[in-house]
């Protein structure tokens, strides 16, 4: 099992140089999970992709519910009152501090592209090839 942050589940969506590194992930480990915000940060992006030209409203619909099914099966309930420490530990967002706080809570590896995160988190928080290759 591994906990997946919004910037993985978008590489697995929406195909980009990232995304050569998904079905690697995915034999690795098939067993994913994410927080609810999870859902929040795909419809943000997808509105970004939207209102720059990138997809259309019909493509990003198809690729929310695609996210949804995702969500409906691998969400976990994250305890918010954990997720403020944490933050407070590692100095990072609330938003973040979710995604850390349920990988603690599980006792499993965050798979993360953040840089920034993973330079805050280094015990949980590692990238797709460092996972792979591990």
């Amino acid at each position: 099992m591994i906990v997946i942050d919004a910037n993985i589940l978008i590489y697995a969506l929406i195909e980009c140089d990232n995304s050569r590194m998904i079905p690697q992930l995915r034999e690795k480990d098939t067993d994913w999970r994410t927080a609810g915000l999870c859902l929040h940060e795909i419809l943000n992006v997808l509105t970004t992709y939207q209102r720059r030209g990138l997809l259309t409203l019909e493509q990003c619909r198809e690729l929310l519910k695609s996210a949804n099914r995702f969500i409906s099966v691998a969400q976990c309930e994250v305890d918010m009152e954990a997720s403020l420490s944490v933050a407070a530990k590692y100095g990072i967002t609330g938003y973040d501090a979710q995604y850390v706080a349920l990988a603690l809570n599980l006792a499993v590896p965050l798979i993360t592209e953040d840089r920034k995160l993973r330079q805050a988190a280094p015990e949980v928080a590692i990238s797709m090839q460092e996972f792979i290759e591990k």
